[in-house]
Formats: structure tokens, sequence, C-alpha cells
């Protein structure tokens, strides 16, 4: 059965199946706040966080269509929005508004254990947004340092050393949220603040990425607020797309040979604020924080997500995870 996981701030953790852009409530798990939702390789147990001030990152699992909660551990820095299972067997968190990063060790049974390590970020309003993996590198995308910070995990005390400050720097005020690799190892940067997509290339030496371009995250001219959000490349690595709170949209990037962008889609998400969507085989789901609502698209030949029709409502849903 193909299972779709939606966190939510109102709703909990809502498990639904998947019959194409069909969605098709199974279950519903109460847990506060489940703004992140990240599944392990085995797909046997689910890691989320709830996004409080005194917060922690708990482990789920997954039993048949259900969850059942093994654990949890506090994270020791408030509002955590993103997770990262690191290979050396640990699970790292990033602290929003607590301005920070926990790292947690994980049990042979999926467990999450107690903190191992925190690594606080300093300067004018640090807001860790991202956590993910450049090779070896621990990369955190801080919106309000608005630079990408580069770190070394050790494996036996997963305890994180710099090695890279700043691993790229965006404009001044852009606000970086969220980032994704190209294949070809150009970097694309979703600027929440200026509503921008940041183009970056490693140095050939060092690795460090050094910004080349800058497109607007939206096709439209109109004014207005704009607070671009989730970023997403296609899987054949052709096309870029971003969501838009505020013009309430997707927008869909070409990535041409040389991985340059050129807007050539903007379509509707048919709900309020779409804060985070994901893609699975040909179905874009989109999560319309404000109104209520996952919507479903379909991919078609040109890579242009068009609507089915398929909603379904959940409160303020943050995050959408297909398996």
């Amino acid at each position: 059965m193909n299972l779709v996981y939606v966190g939510s701030y109102d709703s909990g953790i809502s498990v639904y199946a998947r019959d194409g852009a069909r969605l098709t409530l199974l279950d519903r798990v109460a847990t506060p706040y489940p703004s992140w939702l990240l599944l392990d390789r085995t797909g046997q147990t689910l890691y989320t966080v709830d996004e409080l001030d005194s917060p922690s990152v708990l482990a789920f699992e997954v039993a048949g269509t259900g969850l059942k909660l093994i654990s949890k551990a506090p994270t020791g820095g408030a509002a955590p929005c993103h997770l990262l299972l690191h290979p050396a067997g640990y699970l790292l968190a990033a602290n929003h508004t607590g301005c920070s990063v926990s790292v947690h060790a994980i049990g042979t049974d999926g467990a999450v254990g107690p903190r191992v390590h925190l690594l606080q970020h300093s300067g004018a309003e640090p807001h860790p947004h991202q956590v993910c993996l450049a090779g070896d590198l621990v990369v955190v995308v801080d919106l309000g340092l608005d630079k990408l910070i580069g770190y070394r995990l050790d494996p036996a005390s997963g305890e994180l050393s710099v090695a890279a400050d700043p691993f790229a720097r965006t404009q001044a005020g852009a606000g970086p949220r969220h980032a994704v690799e190209h294949p070809g190892g150009r970097w694309y940067v979703v600027d929440e603040l200026d509503s921008t997509v940041a183009v970056f290339d490693p140095d050939p030496s060092t690795g460090v990425l050094r910004q080349v371009a800058t497109v607007p995250a939206t096709l439209s001219t109109v004014d207005g607020v704009n607070f671009p959000a989730g970023i997403l490349l296609a899987a054949d690595a052709s096309r870029l797309y971003v969501s838009n709170r505020g013009r309430d949209s997707i927008t869909t990037f070409a990535i041409d040979a040389h991985a340059d962008l050129d807007p050539i889609d903007e379509v509707s998400t048919g709900g309020s604020w779409p804060r985070h969507f994901a893609i699975v085989e040909d179905v874009m789901l989109v999560a319309n924080q404000r109104s209520g609502s996952i919507v479903s698209f379909t991919l078609d030949a040109a890579g242009l997500p068009r609507p089915t029709g398929d909603t379904v409502a959940v409160g303020s849903p943050t995050c959408v995870l297909p398996v």
C-alpha cells in the first residue's frame, strides 16, 4: 500500500492511503505540533519534532498503517523545524528559535536517545531552518544569519565542529530557508525574506559555495508580500519547483544543460500558504497551511503541475511525506 504521512499543527500526524493522486485517511496520531517528518531507510521508524518552546524529537514505530510512539528526547532548543538522519547513526534537529542544532544518538531499534551535543549559533538573530548533507559535511541553513554553515560530525561522539563558515552566503536580508543540490554540484537556495532563489557553484579548490545568480521565486509582477518556503528538484533534475506563500503558487523552473534556471510556469496551489510539498511518481502533494488542505497535482509530460481536483482537509498542515 502507498502511504502518505502528514504533519500538522492542529491534527497531529495523519496517515493516508494514496491511490494515484487520491488520498484516503487511515489513521490519525495525536502529537503536538509535528512540523517535520522523516522516515528512516528501512521504513520502520518515523521521526518528528514537537515545535514547542520546550520541545522534543520523537520516534514512532511504523506498525502497519499506524504509528506507535517508542521514544522521545528533549532537543534543548526551542521550535525545532527540520530533521536530518546522519549515516553515522545520529538524528539532528534544527531548532529555529532556539538558534541551535541538537544531536541525538539513534539506537539499533530506531529509538532516539538523549541529546549528545547542542551546537549554538551566534550573531544577529540566528534561526537555523534546515540541516542537510553535502558529502561528509553537515550543512545548516540559517535564515537569520543569511548563510549556510558547514560542520564535521565526529562519528564517535556526535559532536559538531566548524568546517566552513560560511559554506555559502546569501545577500543580506535574503533569509535562506531550504537548499537543494543539483547532481552537477550546483546548489539552489530558496530565500524566504526577499522572495528569490539563489544559485551557487562550489569552488573547485575548497568546495565552498559562491553565489553566481539570483532569480525571483515567482513569475508574478504584482506588488504584494511573498514568502517562498519549499524547494524541490525533479527526479531527473530537469525541473526545480518552489512554493510561494502569499502568491499561493508553485513556480516551475526549467534547468538547462549548464544548470541555469529559466522560470516557465506558475500554478495556484488551490489553497492558502503552501508551507511544504512533495513529489511521488508523477504526483505532487501540496500542504496549504492556512486553508487546511492537501491538494493533489499531476506532473504533465513537460513536468508542470496540473490540479487533479483531489483535496483532503487537515488542520494547518506543515509537512507531507509520501512513502
